[in-house]
């Protein structure tokens, strides 16, 4: 048994538990009673025994020299997402438990914390924003072998509150209308976005040498071009899940991606800011007036983005595989295109319907009411 009593000079008695491993003393721990020090002894045993044993010594560093090493070891994620673990670092996390030890953080602790996140005003998704961050670097700790589970990880995140606003897809009708509104010739990129479903990013990132024309008119997407939080400097980065891809260019695209390519190096950027350079979202936001473009063409709560899920819209409407469409989007898979995107095919059905009655010869049928024919001597049956 490795606890031992003594007694202070106070005349108070004290229980000292002690566990050792291969005979050297790896933990001990002082009790006021020794019902606590057994069990805590007993504890550190079968977790040795499990393989499940953190030196509890090294669970007494605060969260923020955790996080530090933490922080040092994400050299090898993409930019952005570093950028945006330093952010939710520094505005949520630290302030509640920065100076904590890592091992006296509790799951009841976490989920209170992201409870007064919500009931201060933060949406739900930066709340979880937030929670992802703590949970990955608690889960360093757990890799570290300061604590020996992530207590984090049972923490619900906030299902509450506002909710994520929805992609908004425009019609054909009301693309043309947008496009028709921005100023300049920077409105060709309107088209370009909602029919080719680019990112922003990844037309900033376009040069002329990215053009293809085999099997057909194409664009070759490698890069992106993004702005940092820090600041707003732009920089290059790869795609999104680094996977580089061909995107098809409808025959409407072809005429304009020839005419800001004419004259152009390889190297050059294809939709280059006035003054040189890739084109920045804001700016030219600003040259298009796209503001007063959304309210002109009626739909002002438009947002730049919203092209892309105008593409996905348009090329599931005119029935291209769902498979296509995640190729031509970029997603890692089909079936996250159709998570995304999957209500747009809702009017396919009914489209599938009045096929299969054509098919069928019951198309006549197929008018919005249910027709039933009785034979002499029968009356209508219940169904």
């Amino acid at each position: 048994m490795g606890v031992q009593r003594y007694v202070l000079r106070s005349g108070t008695v004290r229980y000292r538990a002690r566990v050792k491993f291969h005979g050297r003393e790896v933990a001990n721990r002082v009790f006021e009673r020794r019902a606590d020090a057994v069990a805590w002894e007993q504890d550190q045993r079968r977790r040795l025994r499990l393989g499940e044993w953190t030196d509890p010594r090294r669970g007494r560093v605060p969260l923020s020299d955790v996080a530090a090493e933490w922080l040092n070891s994400r050299g090898l994620v993409k930019r952005r997402t570093r950028e945006s673990d330093e952010s939710n670092w520094r505005n949520y996390v630290r302030p509640r438990f920065g100076n904590w030890p890592v091992a006296a953080i509790t799951t009841a602790e976490v989920s209170a914390w992201v409870g007064g996140l919500v009931d201060r005003g933060l949406a739900p998704a930066t709340a979880t924003r937030a929670l992802a961050t703590l949970r990955s670097v608690l889960a360093f700790a757990v890799a570290d072998g300061r604590v020996s589970h992530n207590v984090a990880a049972a923490a619900r995140r906030p299902t509450s509150g506002r909710v994520r606003r929805e992609g908004q897809a425009l019609t054909l009708a009301e693309l043309r209308a947008l496009a028709a509104a921005c100023s300049g010739p920077y409105r060709d990129v309107v088209p370009v976005l909602a029919l080719a479903g680019l990112r922003w990013g990844e037309l900033a990132g376009l040069q002329v040498g990215d053009l293809v024309s085999v099997p057909g008119p194409g664009l070759r997407l490698t890069r992106a071009v993004l702005a940092s939080e820090g600041g707003g400097a732009l920089y290059l980065d790869t795609l999104k899940n680094h996977r580089a891809r061909t995107v098809p260019l409808v025959a409407e695209l072809v005429p304009i991606i020839d005419r800001w390519s004419a004259g152009k190096e390889p190297q050059a950027w294809l939709f280059a800011a006035p003054g040189g350079g890739p084109l920045r979202e804001s700016n030219w936001k600003r040259s298009v007036r796209w503001r007063a473009a959304t309210v002109a063409a009626g739909i002002p709560d438009v947002r730049v983005h919203d092209l892309r899920h105008t593409a996905a819209s348009l090329w599931l409407a005119a029935g291209a595989d769902p498979k296509v469409v995640q190729r031509v989007l970029g997603h890692a898979t089909a079936a996250m295109t159709m998570d995304l995107y999957g209500q747009l095919v809702d009017t396919s059905l009914w489209q599938a319907a009045r096929l299969i009655g054509g098919i069928s010869g019951a198309s006549a049928a197929n008018d919005g009411s249910i027709r039933t024919e009785n034979k002499p001597g029968q009356g209508t049956k219940n169904p």
